[in-house]
């Protein structure tokens, strides 16, 4: 993500009809966010604020995460505030109902309704993926060239 310039990213499905929608931060403030561009296959979008005191994450570059790589989800489950799992990578390329992607990076983290759009990341505290989905035990997630794919497509 883009902190200076106010980038944010979450998954498709939460602002699918919207235009300008509410970013509620880990900070308590709400901000008017902007739908840039979307990408329905991956059910991922991209957002904009204002830039005022933000912090990114850093896109991982080195490709895909591997099986078995230790990862933690960050979410907001049911709107009780933030939440951080920890879990392995244990799958990829896997699909989902609902989500027209068959590149998704499966993983045992916990997360409960309303974590889609919360950042997987790696140990090194880079962002591998956007959880979207959860089905039996396992969460879903997009894959950071996906979201890369956003930032060109917003140029």
């Amino acid at each position: 993500m883009d902190a200076l310039v106010g980038f944010i990213v979450t998954a498709n499905h939460l602002v699918a009809n919207a235009t300008v929608v509410k970013a509620l931060l880990q900070d308590g403030r709400e901000l008017d966010a902007v739908v840039l561009v979307r990408s329905e296959r991956d059910d991922v979008a991209l957002l904009r604020v204002e830039p005022d005191n933000l912090r990114a994450l850093t896109l991982e570059n080195a490709g895909v995460p591997e099986v078995g790589e230790p990862v933690i989800a960050i979410g907001n489950p049911q709107d009780w505030g933030q939440s951080v799992t920890l879990g392995i990578v244990s799958a990829l390329h896997r699909s989902c109902p609902g989500i027209a992607s068959r590149d998704l990076i499966q993983s045992d983290v916990r997360v409960s309704q309303g974590s889609s759009g919360g950042a997987l990341v790696n140990l090194k505290g880079k962002l591998i993926g956007v959880v979207v989905a959860r089905r039996s035990g396992f969460a879903f997630a997009v894959p950071a060239d996906a979201v890369g794919r956003l930032f060109v497509a917003a140029q």
